[in-house]
């Protein structure tokens, strides 16, 4: 009999075990997949090399604009459907093991995912106030970084600016 119960009592403790374990890797794998995602300046200063004083400013920019590029994530969620997520997710892996870059990339993802006209309108939307939202990040990042490091932060695009080219040329074969 006090076999018997022992052994209860061993399954038990090893399947309470188990679920913690099972739990535990759960979480593991929710750290991972959040940590592959770039702060609101990481993709602007991830090759440079900062000073101490320098990365705790940049930190504290990192925490001013959390909140808004969190909020500007969600609504941009809002406007595709789950389908055309997948549909989207899976463009991109298809396009990076393709070795797609840059527009040619883009061009593909946009085609699997089949925006309806409303959805494009909301997309150019949300794509402007992103913009804007990255220009303040920059403008931040200037007051932080010295002269040469700043060199090194994109520059603002024009929206005029292509127009103004392509107009020039057309001028210069006339």
């Amino acid at each position: 009999m006090k076999l018997f119960r022992n052994l209860i009592c061993l399954t038990l403790i090893a399947v309470v075990a188990g679920g913690a374990v099972a739990d535990e890797k759960k979480k593991k794998g929710k750290r991972k997949k959040n940590a592959n995602v770039p702060t609101a300046t990481q993709r602007f200063v991830k090759d440079m090399d900062l000073s101490g004083e320098q990365k705790e400013k940049i930190a504290a920019i990192d925490k001013q604009f959390a909140a808004k590029f969190k909020e500007l994530s969600a609504k941009r969620k809002e406007i595709l459907t789950d389908d055309q997520r997948a549909a989207q997710r899976d463009a991109q892996k298809a396009a990076k093991a393709a070795g797609k870059t840059g527009a040619e990339a883009r061009k593909a993802v946009t085609d699997a995912v089949k925006l309806t006209d409303e959805q494009n309108a909301a997309m150019e939307a949300h794509s402007k106030v992103q913009q804007g939202l990255s220009r303040e990040v920059i403008a931040a990042l200037r007051k932080v970084l010295t002269a040469e490091q700043q060199e090194k932060l994109p520059k603002p695009r024009n929206a005029g600016s292509r127009k103004g080219k392509s107009n020039k040329k057309k001028k210069d074969s006339e």
